[in-house]
């Protein structure tokens, strides 16, 4: 069975089975997020394409330039192979990597 591992702003952790719902600090009573750092997904066994890192498709070789390890798709969408990679591409160009935060059904983020 997986743990998912969520944690507060107030700094508190907690494991659980169950991914979905909301979790609640029993510490201050605050809504949890889901805790995605150090997975710990081994080199080889992760492909992420991120949305949100993409560029215009003309900046492409300009961009191989400084990031030579670093696949990117012809729509400008880069793909990375390991967590560790992606790591390093965020602190290289500055992006800050937010914990995801867990929703309600039905529930939007403004």
């Amino acid at each position: 069975m997986v743990t998912h591992r969520f944690i507060c702003d107030c700094g508190n952790a907690i494991a659980d089975h169950k991914a979905d719902g909301v979790h609640i600090c029993p510490k201050c009573g605050r809504e949890m997020k889901w805790d995605l750092s150090g997975i710990g997904i081994p080199s080889g066994d992760y492909e992420h394409i991120s949305d949100s890192l993409a560029m215009c498709p003309s900046q492409i070789a300009e961009h191989k330039v400084f990031f030579p390890d670093i696949d990117v798709l012809p729509d400008g969408r880069p793909r990375f192979t390991s967590v560790k990679q992606q790591d390093r591409y965020l602190k290289k160009t500055g992006f800050v990597k937010h914990t995801q935060k867990i929703r309600r059904k039905g529930e939007r983020i403004a």
